[in-house]
């Protein structure tokens, strides 16, 4: 009756067999209770309270029972229909005497569309920028097909369509992918194509991923993603170049006519230097747009193996674990030159012409005697401004013995002013707060894990007071606040020279190996000091810049970053944004620097108007600014939309396919939506209700 069916009255309770028993006492005490009454009352009274005492009853009972009343109702509803309608400023491009909007609109006024609306409730939805209810909310010099059929579906949460027509050409330019939205879409999707017939195959550079810093003759890999239209059955080739030589290629049979594939391309660097290598996939005499086939990408060459020499007078424990430690690392090809008296077997030299020195990228020498020093003052001067060399000064006993005066002061970052101005003594470093993140300082990823790893090291004992600093020096650490300086550095032209006025560092790996552990804190500084030392000065290990200077309006402006320390190291939990700001009329946009991992970031920025843009991006660590880094680009009045004038069956193809639909072109929507079964749906509603509860 009137399409209800399945009546129904179920009791929850455990205990029936005990409820109706206690229903039928009550019930017959409320009547013998007032059956009767002392003093005797009228009947009608009677009547009433007796009423009265079996509605309570029964309200009683009715908790207790918790009875459930249960129905379905079927009845038909029009068949819903959902229409998506492409507005981007594409829809404009002309084909073949008629634009792409004139076609959406012919259609719509078709009498085959005009049949459709009459069985089914149709609902219409526009999208550019975005999916929106009337047309002019939206922006048109982009498209965000993704984004719109995301949007509606969680608009049709509750009540999907039981179709959806998407009339567009299939260009997405802006948002998450098509082929990602569509996945689990809960209505099929009716692709019509308003785009012409021809052009459509298409290979593009989807992303790019590798690391800006490598090491010459160590094989490196670059993960290149494609995206791809309408390429069935066809290989692609993808080249690493440099310049016009090829470093490395590979290939990828596609089997589907449109989507995405992954492949690696493998290659060893041979030299250090900054290089700026390009992936290209060949272009095809039948392919769209060709533009999007080439990507260049900037990667700085280090050396792998780094030539060491490593002088001292003697030798002693200092100098063998340090010795030692440098073997066992690949990248460390070490020289060990002895030059004292009593050498041995280990008996050396340091050369003593500039082509001899200039071979090694790093000279350490450790506690030198000071006449000695200065005796290879000039050529360690020239080595380190013409050559960008770098040298590692570890003082000791044998080095307090010369004053400032006797000492080459145009390469020290600090020096003792008195012969023997050596201090025995337990003590520790205290790093500068303003140089925690150096990789000489850096023993652990956060400020407080690096004071406190500065105070777990074992103390050192032997203090060379240096009260003579240069004025181009930076103070790492020091003895104490305000006291004397422990490390240091200054730049010479090119190259750097590290001071240390403290010893020994050897306990550092030797306090662990009865424990069976690393020696972590030994390993990270010397690599940290060694790493800075070696690195050139053309290398910005915290960067920022734009992917293009120059951008088309609509476009996803894109923003790749880095963040090292200055061995290369990634800086972990660093946090930045991004900021633009229109020169003429000072509007602002702000983003995010999203981390990608391994110390790289991104950021993006969407709907940026045309104009000429200041750019801003900050890195913060603990809430310390770590860098400021600015810049300007350009975005064009030149729509997004029109540099690719194409259409884009590809995307419409697997938008129908993954959803379960169906893709067709705009000659074939009539007979398409002829053959749409659009007839009255039945549709079931199930409910209950609880009549009565104890709650």
């Amino acid at each position: 009756m009137f399409g209800y069916r399945d009546i129904s009255i179920e009791l929850l309770t455990d205990l029936p067999w005990l409820a109706w028993p206690t229903l039928l006492v009550l019930v017959a005490l409320a009547v013998w209770l007032y059956r009767r009454t002392n003093p005797p009352l009228p009947a009608w009274r009677r009547v009433l309270m007796a009423t009265l005492r079996l509605v309570a009853v029964s309200a009683l009972m009715l908790a207790l029972l918790e009875p459930v009343f249960g129905f379905s109702r079927v009845w038909e509803r029009p068949a819903r229909v959902s229409l998506l309608l492409d507005y981007s400023q594409s829809m404009e491009q002309e084909e073949d005497g008629r634009t792409r909007a004139a076609r959406r609109d012919s259609l719509l006024s078709s009498a085959a569309f005009a049949r459709l609306a009459d069985q089914a409730e149709v609902r219409t939805y526009y999208f550019a920028d975005r999916l929106a209810e009337e047309p002019d909310a939206l922006e048109p010099d982009r498209t965000a097909l993704g984004e719109a059929v995301a949007e509606l579906a969680r608009v049709e949460l509750g009540q999907p369509a039981d179709y959806w027509l998407v009339f567009s050409d299939g260009k997405s330019n802006s948002g998450r992918r098509v082929a990602d939205a569509a996945t689990g879409l809960p209505s099929p999707v009716l692709a019509v194509d308003l785009a012409a017939e021809h052009g459509s195959f298409d290979i593009a550079l989807d992303n790019i991923d590798y690391n800006p810093v490598v090491f010459a003759g160590k094989p490196t890999r670059i993960k290149v993603r494609l995206a791809w239209q309408d390429a069935e059955n066809r290989r692609v080739t993808v080249r690493l170049l440099d310049g016009d030589r090829v470093l490395a290629t590979d290939g990828l049979d596609i089997r589907q006519p449109d989507g995405l594939g992954e492949l690696t391309l493998t290659y060893t660097p041979s030299q250090p230097g900054q290089r700026l290598l390009t992936i290209e996939v060949p272009v095809s005499p039948d392919e769209r747009t060709p533009g999007n086939n080439r990507r260049t990408i900037p990667v700085k060459v280090l050396k792998s193996r780094l030539q060491v020499l490593l002088a001292a007078e003697a030798a002693d424990y200092e100098l063998g674990f340090l010795h030692r430690y440098l073997r066992r690392q690949d990248r460390y090809e070490v020289k060990l030159a002895l030059t004292g008296d009593k050498a041995g077997n280990l008996a050396g030299r340091v050369p003593e012409n500039q082509t001899e020195l200039n071979r090694y990228d790093l000279i350490i020498w450790y506690d030198p005697e000071p006449s000695r020093l200065a005796r290879y003052a000039t050529l360690l001067h020239s080595y380190l401004a013409d050559r960008g060399g770098a040298v590692w000064l570890l003082m000791g006993e044998r080095f307090s013995r010369a004053s400032a005066a006797a000492l080459p002061a145009e390469l020290l970052p600090f020096a003792p002013v008195r012969s023997g101005a050596v201090m025995y003594r337990e003590f520790r470093a205290q790093p500068e707060e303003s140089q925690l993140f150096h990789p000489a300082i850096r023993l652990a990823d956060d400020r407080t894990a690096i004071r406190d790893a500065w105070n777990s090291v074992p103390p050192f004992e032997l203090l060379v007071a240096c009260d003579s600093i240069d004025p181009q020096a930076v103070i790492l650490a020091r003895v104490a606040a305000g006291g004397p300086p422990l490390m240091g550095y200054r730049v010479i032209g090119a190259g750097k020279v590290f001071a240390t006025a403290a010893l020994p560092f050897w306990t550092w790996g030797f306090v662990t190996i009865g424990l069976d552990q690393p020696s972590e804190y030994y390993g990270r500084f010397i690599e940290g000091v060694i790493r800075w030392l070696t690195e050139p000065q053309d290398f910005d290990p915290i960067a920022l810049q734009p992917e293009k200077q120059v951008y088309h309006r609509g476009e996803v402006l894109r923003f790749r970053a880095h963040a090292f320390d200055q061995g290369y190291r990634p800086i972990p939990d660093v946090v930045g944004t991004v900021r633009l700001s229109e020169e003429s009329s000072g509007e602002r946009f702000e983003a995010d620097l999203v981390p990608r991992g391994a110390g790289n970031y991104e950021a993006e920025f969407t709907g940026v108007p045309p104009g000429t843009y200041t750019f801003e991006g900050r890195f913060e660590k603990d809430g310390s600014l770590l860098k400021r880094i600015e810049g300007r680009l350009r975005v064009e009045e030149f729509s997004l939309e029109m540099a690719d004038p194409g259409g884009d069956p590809a995307t419409l193809q697997a938008l129908a396919r993954l959803s379960g639909g169906r893709y067709i072109t705009w000659r074939e929507f009539g007979d398409a939506i002829d053959r749409l079964d659009v007839a009255p749906r039945p549709e079931t509603r199930t409910a209950e209700f609880t009549l009565w509860g104890r709650s």
